[in-house]
């Protein structure tokens, strides 16, 4: 029997590869979709200090370049994660625009200037994810980085993932952070 490590890396790799496979357009279309049902919720419109991944678009994560623009545009204060190779942890910083956002060593956009901000006072973290379940599990890319984040902050959690990508169960461990909430382009699951 395959362990639970293998069946995540297994998922993972399935899911990864599917979704490289989305064309330019459907991949365009739902990411919007996806921002319009986050964008259109209660829990946004309360929310003062999100934070956000910035997305791998060349990976077809769900875009999230033109929500931020739209968030800060709406107002709101956005955040997004700085890469910490020393000790595979994350650090976030406000940003007021996409503008000043560079790659990493893995090709990840963070901002150039730090400008360091408190997690406890996060009120909604949109997190990135390569496939989900109706529970609110997540399956992440398997470096843990969120996991340690998400584990340490009280704010809600926002999964967004392409509807092809949510199962009925995934594979989860104990230390894995459940969502808040799941949103695909098909509307949003509360876990």
């Amino acid at each position: 029997m395959k362990s639970l490590d293998d069946r995540k890396r297994e998922l993972r790799g399935d899911v990864l590869s599917k979704r490289l496979e989305i064309s330019e357009d459907e991949w365009q279309t739902k990411s919007e979709e996806i921002n319009a049902h986050f964008t259109q919720s209660d829990f946004y419109k309360d929310a003062v200090l999100i934070h956000s991944y910035v997305s791998m678009n060349h990976r077809n994560e769900v875009d999230t370049w033109n929500l931020i623009t739209a968030m800060l545009a709406d107002g709101k204060k956005i955040a997004v994660p700085v890469t910490n190779f020393m000790d595979s942890s994350l650090v976030h910083s406000e940003i007021n625009s996409t503008k000043g956002l560079v790659p990493n060593k893995w090709g990840i956009y963070e901002p150039r200037q730090m400008q360091k901000v408190n997690i406890q006072d996060l009120d909604i973290v949109v997190v990135p994810m390569a496939a989900a379940d109706k529970k609110g599990n997540r399956l992440g890319y398997g470096k843990g980085f969120y996991d340690r984040f998400l584990s340490e902050i009280e704010a809600f959690k926002v999964g967004f993932v392409f509807n092809d990508f949510i199962f009925e169960e995934i594979p989860a461990e104990n230390f894995d952070v459940r969502m808040d909430v799941i949103i695909s382009e098909k509307g949003i699951i509360f876990a």
